[in-house]
């Protein structure tokens, strides 16, 4: 009976324990938030289009975008964490916008940082000294239908990224490339949801959707401008 019972335990202990972490990071984004008046983390960054060019030449993930040939429009994001300074030591982000990968046909939205590549390091985040100057990854896993999938980019120059994914326990494998149409643009006032917009094929695990959701949306309440109350018109 316990041996039955454990597998069941375990997923509650980590479902209470990733909304205790995500509302401790709702207050902790929050408090920066207000204190910046602005998002409290990725404020500042430079926005781009681009095309990404999938050649699938890996074995299947069960994921359709990562899965077959193809060319995708994007919208790309590159920005610091702390957005303190432009040089120096940060966690280097950048959140991909692919048009019409989504499940009802709509935009898929990616979220990755500076981390590293293995087993575990791909769980930790690593600050970089330039916005190219490492691999990126999704942090944390989604769910195909063949397990979990981490995504990860790797710059190749300044207007172009190698798409790459992996499984828990497996290498990675390069699917493509993300190539920028022109330089890097001014900022522009984009929200990317990759927990309700993830790829089609792919959904964000009970227990990362819990973590993530409370700090995304403090974050937007408390940065987001209140519309002006309506007057009301004279009798």
């Amino acid at each position: 009976m316990t041996a039955r019972r454990l597998p069941r335990a375990l997923q509650v202990l980590r479902l209470v324990g990733s909304a205790a972490g995500g509302l401790g990071l709702a207050a902790g984004l929050g408090a920066v938030a207000v204190a910046r008046r602005d998002k409290p983390l990725h404020a500042f960054g430079r926005v781009a289009t681009g095309t990404l060019t999938v050649t699938a030449d890996a074995p299947g993930s069960g994921v359709p975008l990562l899965d077959h040939p193809d060319h995708h429009r994007c919208t790309v994001r590159r920005s610091r964490a702390m957005s303190l300074a432009h040089h120096g030591p940060d966690v280097m982000g950048v959140a991909v916008r692919i048009e019409g990968a989504a499940d009802d046909g709509g935009p898929a939205d990616l979220l990755l940082a500076s981390t590293g590549t293995g087993g575990l390091t791909r769980w930790l985040l690593r600050p970089h000294l330039r916005e190219d100057g490492g691999p990126l990854t999704t942090l944390l896993p989604q769910l195909g239908p063949r397990g979990a999938v981490w995504l990860r980019l790797d710059p190749a120059g300044r207007s172009a990224y190698d798409l790459s994914w992996s499984g828990t326990h497996d290498r990675w494998h390069r699917v493509g490339r993300l190539e920028l149409d022109g330089p890097w643009g001014e900022d522009r006032p984009l929200r990317f949801a990759p927990v309700d917009r993830p790829l089609a094929g792919l959904r964000p695990p009970t227990w990362v959707r819990v973590l993530r959701r409370p700090a995304y949306q403090a974050a937007q309440d408390l940065t987001t401008p209140a519309p002006p109350p309506m007057k009301r018109r004279a009798p």
